[in-house]
């Protein structure tokens, strides 16, 4: 077949990426116009339509004629390339494209855990403390009872710690197994008293705000206070309120330059209502 009369493409000016040089496989191209690959012959992209698939349709049978219709020949068919690569230039040319295409891939995302909801103000002297106390206390109640153990195993498979009469490694033993009570029951001791200091803080916390609390009671009571807030009685219509007093004002200061006043604000009232008119 003629090749297309298109200029040869390089194939050094494809893609890596678009064309298979590989040894022992049939050498391939994709197309540039169809975008789908095809072999290489004779240096020539091998002829082909735009779709080779077959058209749809209602099915053939045995002693169908009727022609079915074809799509027409690609742009691409028959296209001339120049191999000015070798296989192994286009090997390093496609691990480096693969190279960079693996960098450009976004980074994986990592979700951090929710952070723990924190405690309210109103209950921040009551938070419970840091658990390193009992941890340490549950870490020596473990030591303690590996060495009684370890002590026990030991008596039960020597003559001497049997007897009475402790041998090197039975005296170790047990020297471990006392220092491991003795450091678990003050351990124990040192938390108690913790345990009772926060106490009578907390008690002596709740007696203040007692304290306080009362105080600002009897500031604020009291019988006369009680008396008013208890006080339902029924008010006789126009009379004055109880809370009025002498430092209320019931006449002008001056009365002369209130009569003047009300005076000059007739005549400006009659003014404007004769102009209004």
């Amino acid at each position: 077949m003629r090749p297309s009369p298109r200029p040869a493409l390089l194939a050094s000016e494809i893609l890596p990426q678009n064309l298979n040089l590989r040894d022992g496989e049939r050498r391939t191209v994709k197309c540039p116009d169809c975008e789908t690959w095809r072999p290489l012959k004779r240096s020539m992209i091998s002829p082909h339509r735009v779709d080779d698939d077959p058209a749809p349709g209602p099915r053939r049978y045995n002693g169908d004629t009727t022609p079915r219709p074809r799509a027409g020949r690609c742009p691409g068919s028959a296209q001339l390339i120049t191999m000015d690569i070798t296989v192994e230039q286009w090997g390093h040319a496609l691990l480096d494209a693969e190279s960079i295409a693996a960098s450009r891939r976004s980074a994986r995302q990592h979700y951090k855990p929710l952070a723990e909801a924190q405690v309210p103000v109103s209950r921040m002297a009551r938070a419970p403390k840091s658990q390193s106390a009992q941890y340490f206390q549950n870490e020596l109640n473990t030591a303690h009872q590996r060495a009684r153990e370890a002590v026990a195993l030991h008596r039960s498979s020597c003559a001497a710690c049997q007897a009475g009469r402790y041998c090197g490694t039975g005296r170790q033993l047990e020297e471990r197994r006392t220092w491991t009570e003795e450091t678990r029951e003050e351990q124990r001791a040192k938390q108690a008293r913790a345990q009772k200091a926060d106490r009578r803080w907390e008690r002596s916390r709740d007696e203040d705000q007692a304290r306080r609390r009362k105080a600002q009671w009897a500031e604020r009571g009291g019988k006369a206070v009680e008396t008013a807030n208890n006080r339902c009685a029924k008010r006789t219509p126009g009379a004055r309120s109880d809370f009025r007093g002498p430092q209320v004002p019931m006449a002008p200061r001056d009365m002369e330059a209130h009569d003047r006043r009300q005076a000059e604000l007739g005549k400006q009232y009659a003014r404007r209502a004769a102009t209004t008119v």
